[in-house]
């Protein structure tokens, strides 16, 4: 991506969670191969030093450099401090609908990119309706549900995939949501 100046090319928000501890950890690799200059960001030093510790560990690699953000969704101006360092803010902060708009907001503000993996209809309906026009003059691109469309897939193909005796040549997933039921993931088997 190449970062200018000390600008970072990507900030992780919320990397304490579990979301974020699966972005992390697929950042290294990333930023390995690609040359990221990548930081984390979350409300508790100690906890992210530990993500870095515990991700450090299971790759191999010194984390050591990377940078730790202090950023809470309840104060703005950390929130815009946090993105005013980053290019692109990767949000693994949820639920959205009650958190992620002070996110967007900072990010806008900063002229940086926003990313999340939101699956949650009506906040996503709702940045996009109140902020598309200071996005779009900003330059910046706020994007919601990167990665919800194929977690659930991936998630059965894999459970498939150890339960499964023999050779799996092929899964078709789609998904169903009901106006009153949870969300249905249906798997065909193409063997």
């Amino acid at each position: 991506m190449g970062s200018q100046g000390d600008k970072l090319d990507i900030i992780i928000f919320g990397a304490t969670g579990f979301t974020g501890k699966v972005v992390v950890y697929e950042m290294v690799k990333l930023a390995k191969e690609k040359g990221v200059k990548w930081g984390i960001s979350g409300r508790t030093r100690n906890k992210l030093e530990d993500v870095l510790k515990e991700v450090g560990e299971k790759t191999g690699e010194d984390l050591a450099g990377v940078r730790i953000v202090l950023a809470d969704v309840n104060d703005a101006s950390s929130l815009q401090n946090m993105a005013s360092q980053a290019h692109v803010v990767v949000n693994c902060v949820g639920p959205y609908r009650l958190y992620g708009e002070a996110v967007v907001s900072a990010c806008i503000a900063s002229g940086t990119h926003h990313v999340d993996v939101s699956g949650e209809p009506q906040y996503m309906e709702k940045m996009q309706l109140e902020y598309h026009k200071a996005a779009e003059e900003k330059g910046v691109y706020a994007i919601s549900s990167c990665g919800f469309d194929s977690i659930p897939a991936d998630l059965g193909t894999v459970y498939l995939m150890n339960k499964f005796k023999g050779d799996l040549n092929s899964v078709e997933t789609y998904l169903t949501f009901g106006a009153t039921g949870p969300v249905q993931v249906n798997c065909y088997i193409n063997m």
